[in-house]
């Protein structure tokens, strides 16, 4: 199966329409969500009817459950507990019981699938380092867990000295011998500097994994984040992709 894989769209119509465009050419079996579909972003409704008319599957990320109020918004910093609020008053009630729908994680033949980290989903810890990556690979099932929360894109992979590095290529063949943590960045908000929307391929029987990139016409999402009261923050960082 060619797996399409997206996460972190926060509400960003513009960057998922794209990315979901090349899913399409690429001609993808399934698409799967890592989480996070709103939060901090102008169109969240309409972002959760995409993905429930284009996935699979998707995981709960920690936007989505603060949404909800099953975590304290209190950790988040001002800019995301304000659109989380904003966005309370903006969803259906059919979007909020998808939401109160989504698992924290989920288990594939050959690869495992969570928002934060596999080993406690519901901590929301972030994998930013070959350190923050070593007692995770005890919780995955399969040769690869995928990822998003922190919107940098990474791939630690652990080998059979149990020794974990970080791959710099970002196209590959998974080794089944080994085992890889993968981020596969956000589609509408990415913080490694490079603005275009990320999302990525993996095919699950040749286990080759690809991170893509994608330009949107961001202009017209810093507009609407403007014109509906979101901070203006928000949309000034998309332009630098942090």
């Amino acid at each position: 199966m060619r797996y399409g894989l997206i996460s972190d769209i926060h509400a960003n119509l513009e960057a998922l329409e794209t990315v979901l465009s090349c899913l399409s050419k690429a001609k993808v079996d399934e698409i799967i969500c890592l989480g996070d579909i709103i939060g901090y972003g102008p169109d969240p409704e309409k972002c959760i009817e995409l993905v429930r008319e284009n996935t699979l599957l998707t995981i709960a990320g920690n936007h989505d459950h603060a949404l909800l109020g099953l975590i304290d918004t209190r950790f988040f910093n001002q800019f995301a507990k304000k659109s989380v609020e904003w966005t309370r008053v903006q969803l259906s009630e059919s979007s909020i019981e998808y939401l109160h729908s989504l698992p924290l994680i989920d288990k594939r033949e050959n690869f495992t699938l969570v928002h934060a980290s596999p080993a406690r989903p519901e901590a929301w810890s972030y994998i930013l380092s070959v350190d923050d990556a070593s007692d995770n690979f005890a919780y995955i099932q399969g040769v690869a867990c995928f990822v998003g929360h922190s919107h940098v894109p990474i791939i630690l992979e652990k080998n059979n000295d149990n020794k974990v590095s970080v791959k710099r290529n970002f196209e590959l063949e998974l080794d089944q011998d080994k085992q890889y943590i993968i981020n596969i960045g956000s589609v509408g908000q990415p913080r490694d500097l490079d603005p275009r929307a990320a999302y990525a391929i993996f095919d699950s029987d040749s286990c080759e994994f690809e991170l893509k990139r994608v330009r949107y016409d961001m202009s017209i999402t810093q507009k609407k984040i403007i014109e509906r009261g979101l901070p203006a923050y928000l949309a000034e960082r998309l332009s630098s992709g942090q």
